[in-house]
């Protein structure tokens, strides 16, 4: 039971931020980090957004890329791009390129 109250409680705020973010979009690291400074754990917060996107309560609606740059083990600069996807509450739209038909064309 309350493993169940937890989760509405998670899923209402995610909800909420999604829809103040509208139609932007809001990025699961501000989701799991915003939440966390409301005193969720971010584990707590990262399985309930997989679980909304199941549900179909929260759409992905873009991304966005960071270069991330590191010094590698010898000291030379390296880059590599970072992915976060971006939500939005459940759109009928957008809900249609969650059903990838990869490699379709190949046949």
């Amino acid at each position: 039971m309350l493993a169940r109250l937890m989760s509405s409680v998670v899923a209402t705020a995610i909800l909420e931020l999604a829809e103040s973010t509208a139609p932007g979009g809001v990025t699961m690291g501000r989701i799991v980090d915003t939440l966390e400074g409301q005193g969720f754990a971010p584990e707590v917060v990262e399985q309930e957004l997989w679980r909304l996107l199941a549900l179909r309560k929260l759409t992905p609606c873009g991304y966005v890329c960071r270069k991330v740059r590191r010094r590698d083990g010898v000291g030379e600069l390296e880059q590599a791009r970072s992915y976060e996807l971006l939500f939005i509450p459940w759109s009928e739209d957008l809900d249609r390129q969650l059903e990838l038909r990869l490699a379709e064309g190949d046949r």
